[in-house]
């Protein structure tokens, strides 16, 4: 097993012209992009800013506009300029609004299976788990949350890695964000992203290639067959692939 995929500190690597700011998922971790920052950091600064554990932290309450402020404060804190934004999952959906927010110039955003614009199906879904939270341990949660995560074939070390780090989140904590998740208007603003928009679907997600197009009509999108949801950890060559030629097609 990679051992950056137990990080949970910022990742900070590389040198060259292009930077990529990561932002990973809800419950999470900085290394969920370790294989992106061991394959793109010839290219360029691979920056995986931990956010959730920021705002632990801070000890706020989870509100997205705060937590893109605090995200944006960070990536200027560390000098910085016009990076492709990269979320996956929950990264996504913040990386979006920092995209529409247009406090920092980018070269480009782009999201890895992001459940964009939540329908209201994974809303409700979503909720649901959220009170489920409120009185029951993590393993009540995920029989209802994480069927399109793995695939049959991603069955081992990794797999368990990434659970046990979700396992090991606050409950509070996880609980204010997924309400916050699906309370917040995130179709009210896509429609104005205005950066260079890529989009990468697994085979089995949430996320919408079409019905995201239809808000950001400029965006190209494809999708991993045979992939669950952490596309980022079981197809690092894919997903640096696509990384890399966003970068060096949109700066």
């Amino acid at each position: 097993m990679n051992p950056m995929l137990e990080t949970t500190e910022m990742i900070d690597v590389g040198n060259g012209p292009h930077t990529f700011v990561c932002l990973h998922g809800w419950c999470c971790r900085t290394g969920d992009f370790a294989f992106q920052a061991e394959g793109l950091s010839d290219i360029g600064r691979i920056f995986v800013l931990d956010w959730q554990h920021r705002l632990a932290s801070r000890g706020e309450t989870c509100d997205c506009q705060a937590i893109c402020d605090d995200i944006a404060q960070a990536i200027t804190d560390a000098g910085i300029e016009r990076p492709v934004l990269c979320g996956h999952s929950l990264g996504g959906f913040l990386a979006a609004q920092l995209a529409y927010q247009q406090t920092l110039p980018l070269a480009g955003l782009l999201i890895l299976d992001s459940a964009l614009p939540l329908p209201p199906k994974i809303r409700e879904l979503w909720q649901q788990a959220a009170r489920t939270l409120e009185s029951q341990p993590w393993d009540e949660v995920f029989p209802g949350i994480e069927s399109p995560f793995f695939t049959d074939d991603e069955a081992g070390a990794l797999q368990d890695s990434i659970i046990r780090g979700m396992k090991q989140q606050s409950h509070p904590l996880a609980i204010d964000l997924l309400d916050e998740i699906c309370t917040y208007p995130w179709a009210d603003e896509l429609a104005t992203i205005n950066v260079p928009t890529h989009l990468v679907a697994s085979e089995y997600g949430w996320l919408n290639l079409e019905g995201l197009q239809a808000f950001v009509p400029h965006a190209t999108a494809e999708r991993i067959v045979d992939s669950g949801h952490f596309i980022t950890v079981f197809h690092g060559d894919q997903v640096n692939t696509i990384m890399r030629e966003f970068a060096l097609h949109s700066t």
